[in-house]
């Protein structure tokens, strides 16, 4: 056995918990199709029972197959675990993000398109906005069940473990620089909605094994996916040798009209004290910014990334 075998494990893993939520959804989304547009909350709560069943059986397979893959990363990495395995009666009908029961959480889809239909919406709109809620409960149900099963066990072995987050190739901009950064056991996991990013339980001295480039995915993606996941302005940058942490990390703090970002512009922020820019006191452009005032002069373009800080 490999880290290799480890690696296949966890993609089997992510592989087998898409194709559980994927079938559930359908489930999910055809049930919610019937529903009385006249009758919603009574309607759905009949028509959620075959939903929840169908929920508790993908639940229980990906708790499955969570164990299956620690097995083998426990086994690689010689981790004693005191193999407290969670009683799957723990997770299951649970969103374990939250602690709330399925048809709890399954019923406020209901109540929450009601309450679209009480502010203005069409019966069609709040429907659809139903089916997006529906759709994002069915992911974290079936994904979270087999994460919090990972981490109850990461965090009871008797050595020191935490785990290494392991993304698809394709994957958001965000979770592509996440990938292959090692956590402590208790530390949460980011995902957002259809994220299908896994731990893969891993010792702190081992954490280097599993970890993957941010810089080689992107290299392996065409340059029209890597627009699309980073965007235009971002994607070129990173294609000029710009920091993709950097790049990315900026559009969190990016202003309205998108011309500046509050990324890295406090006293200690990397803008701040490591760029001619921010020691300037100036505020900080964002990368699509500097695309427009770089019009098609490419030198331009690196030279204000450079100034701006996205340069490390």
């Amino acid at each position: 056995m490999s880290t290799a075998d480890v690696v296949r494990a966890a993609s089997r893993h992510k592989q087998a918990t898409a194709e559980l939520t994927n079938a559930a959804f359908i489930r999910a989304a055809g049930a919610w199709k019937k529903v009385n547009p006249g009758s919603i909350v009574s309607s759905w709560q009949i028509l959620s029972t075959s939903v929840i069943a169908a929920l508790m059986v993908a639940q229980s397979r990906s708790v499955d197959s969570a164990d299956t893959t620690l097995d083998l990363a426990f086994n690689e990495q010689n981790i004693d675990p005191i193999d407290a395995r969670i009683r799957k009666e723990a997770i299951v009908g649970t969103m374990p993000a939250t602690g709330a029961t399925l048809d709890a959480a399954l019923a406020g889809v209901a109540y929450h398109a009601l309450d679209h239909i009480g502010r203005g919406y069409s019966t069609n709109e709040a429907m659809q906005t139903g089916m997006v809620e529906l759709s994002k409960l069915v992911q974290y149900g079936i994904a979270d069940a087999g994460r919090a099963s990972s981490q109850i066990r990461i965090g009871s072995a008797r050595q020191k473990v935490g785990y290494v987050r392991m993304a698809s190739a394709g994957c958001c901009a965000r979770c592509s620089v996440l990938a292959g950064q090692y956590y402590a056991w208790n530390t949460g996991f980011l995902r957002h909605p259809h994220c299908r990013c896994v731990h893969i339980p891993a010792r702190e001295s081992m954490a280097d094994t599993f970890a993957t480039d941010p810089y080689e995915a992107f290299d392996a993606l065409s340059a029209a996916e890597q627009d699309r996941i980073y965007t235009k302005a971002g994607a070129e940058a990173i294609r000029n040798g710009a920091d993709m942490n950097q790049v990315i990390n900026s559009r969190r703090g990016m202003t309205t009209s998108g011309r500046f970002t509050s990324e890295g512009v406090t006293k200690r922020g990397y803008f701040r004290i490591s760029s001619d820019a921010g020691r300037a006191g100036k505020r900080r452009l964002s990368v699509d910014e500097i695309l427009r005032r770089s019009g098609q002069d490419k030198t331009r373009f690196v030279s204000l990334l450079t100034e701006y800080g996205y340069f490390v």
